[in-house]
């Protein structure tokens, strides 16, 4: 069963989250030249290989088998779905003209042997889009994280692999800033569900049900401001200090 906390499951995870994912994809889709060939590195359930398809040939990976299997009956002919470590890719050198990577780097131990990779899966000029969470003090911000970095640290960790890199930062709208106070609750809602369950009964439910289940609880708060969110609510600017995400934008 996928992690609904970890994982973007178009349909059950909180618009506020969706669009906030999504808007890095179509980050990259405008700022990538149509027509060339892009490897979506740790693509999850497959939405922003699906949206990266519609200017580009596509070949999307992921360790998780659950995640792959789900993107290939959701998103079957809009890319090439393939289950891979990151750390070692199943591409030849020089293959591709882009790599996409959004909230990857962080969760792998080897952060240097992944990019050491993708250098070498990237054609001659070839360009790396990435995003990570940017670190606030001293405690990770999710449990799922390995570790998180400053601006400094991802800058000088990026520039040993890329001979350009330009870091810019992903912040939330007011009217987004809003709807995530409402994703909170959401979010509390969903855990006290899962603490309840001392009996495990949860997981004696089919899984259709249980995404519904989870789906539903997300909307008893702020179905309003949640579902009317876009993905210029969640902005891509050169304003590093108030972001919450780091967007950076190399070139091999």
């Amino acid at each position: 069963m996928m992690d609904f906390n970890e994982r973007v499951i178009p349909g059950v995870t909180a618009n506020f989250q969706f669009q906030e994912s999504l808007a890095r994809y179509e980050f990259a889709r405008i700022n990538l030249k149509k027509g060339i060939k892009v490897l979506d590195l740790g693509c999850g359930t497959g939405y922003g290989s699906n949206l990266l398809s519609k200017n580009f040939e596509v070949f999307a990976v992921d360790s998780d088998k659950e995640v792959v299997s789900y993107a290939k009956k959701h998103y079957s002919g809009s890319a090439s779905f393939i289950v891979a470590d990151a750390v070692f890719l199943p591409f030849g050198d020089d293959e591709f003209d882009a790599v996409c990577s959004f909230e990857v780097l962080e969760h792998i131990e080897d952060d240097r042997k992944m990019l050491s990779e993708v250098k070498r899966v990237l054609k001659k000029e070839g360009k790396f889009i990435m995003s990570t969470p940017k670190r606030v003090g001293r405690k990770l911000r999710s449990p799922y994280h390995i570790r998180e970095y400053s601006y400094d640290e991802l800058s000088s960790l990026l520039k040993k692999y890329f001979k350009r890199v330009e870091i810019m930062g992903q912040s939330k709208s007011e009217k987004a800033k809003s709807a995530f106070d409402d994703f909170l609750k959401s979010q509390k809602a969903r855990e006290k569900m899962v603490q309840g369950d001392s009996f495990g009964i949860r997981r004696l439910l089919p899984k259709p049900l249980k995404e519904k289940i989870w789906k539903l609880l997300g909307a008893f708060f702020g179905r309003a401001t949640q579902e009317s969110l876009k993905t210029s609510d969640f902005p891509i600017t050169s304003d590093i200090e108030n972001a919450e995400f780091f967007i950076a934008i190399c070139q091999k």
